[in-house]
């Protein structure tokens, strides 16, 4: 499951990737047509970055918030709730064998 969620996860890096090579290439062209000075380039190139960090981080949040609620919903326990079984068992096992 955590390999499918990295495979997804890593995807859309590359996605992203091709995107602001995508972006970087039209407002080059915009300032190569005189359409937008080069300042106003990098200025548009860096909101635009930052928008999408934002969107990216928001997107990553939402994610492992419904993860978590999936993992919730599905009764699989939690590492803690899994560990305090554990040691639950070794404890009962000790008695057994010591009686």
């Amino acid at each position: 499951m955590e390999d499918k969620l990295k495979t997804l996860f890593y995807q859309g890096l590359g996605v992203i990737a091709i995107t602001k090579d995508k972006v970087e290439k039209a407002i080059d062209d915009l300032v190569e047509k005189g359409k937008l000075t080069r300042d106003e380039g990098k200025k548009f190139y860096d909101e635009i970055s930052e928008d999408t960090l934002k969107a990216g981080h928001e997107l990553k949040e939402k994610t492992k918030d419904q993860l978590r609620e999936w993992i919730e919903k599905s009764g699989i326990p939690s590492k803690e709730e899994f560990e305090s079984l554990k040691a639950r068992v070794e404890a009962l096992e000790k008695e057994r064998t010591s009686a």
